[in-house]
């Protein structure tokens, strides 16, 4: 079972993939920017960078460029987000991944984090800088919620 695990995350990424997943990078944050319905999924990229930053590197190059291409479509502060992600990174990953042994709590934990960081650190620059970046309602938490449900299913 083990050896069949490291086998699929040494698999490499055929045409296929790398099509879906340049598709999704380029077309989603535009798609995000005209329906407000859609969420980021910032949480979800940033556990994708900060999972996959040593093994499948292009996964978590690819993140980096979906949130940068959203930052500049969401006219969001230009790399806060990756900000956010490599101080979770840094600072709470490797505590979070000793004291939580469940894959799908870790999961969620990193997603709540990454999300309440990233929202928290937008409502700082709004307040510093006098402007209105993000609105403070129930669509925050849609996010959040929604965010963590993609998270969960994959």
């Amino acid at each position: 079972m083990i050896r069949r695990y490291q086998a699929y995350n040494e698999k490499r990424i055929g045409i296929l993939e790398k099509f879906i997943l340049v598709t999704w990078v380029i077309i989603y944050p535009m798609m995000v920017s005209m329906y407000s319905m859609l969420p980021p999924l910032i949480g979800l990229a940033g556990y994708i960078i900060i999972t996959n930053v040593n093994k499948q590197r292009i996964y978590a190059l690819s993140a980096m460029l979906y949130l940068m291409h959203l930052d500049l479509n969401l006219t969001l502060p230009i790399f806060l987000s990756i900000f956010i992600i490599v101080m979770v990174y840094l600072f709470l990953y490797s505590n979070l991944k000793l004291l939580i042994r469940c894959r799908v709590c870790l999961l969620f934990a990193l997603i709540v984090m990454i999300d309440l960081f990233y929202y928290l650190s937008l409502f700082i620059y709004d307040f510093v800088f006098n402007s209105s970046t993000v609105i403070n309602d129930m669509l925050l938490a849609y996010y959040i919620a929604i965010d963590i449900f993609i998270g969960v299913m994959l």
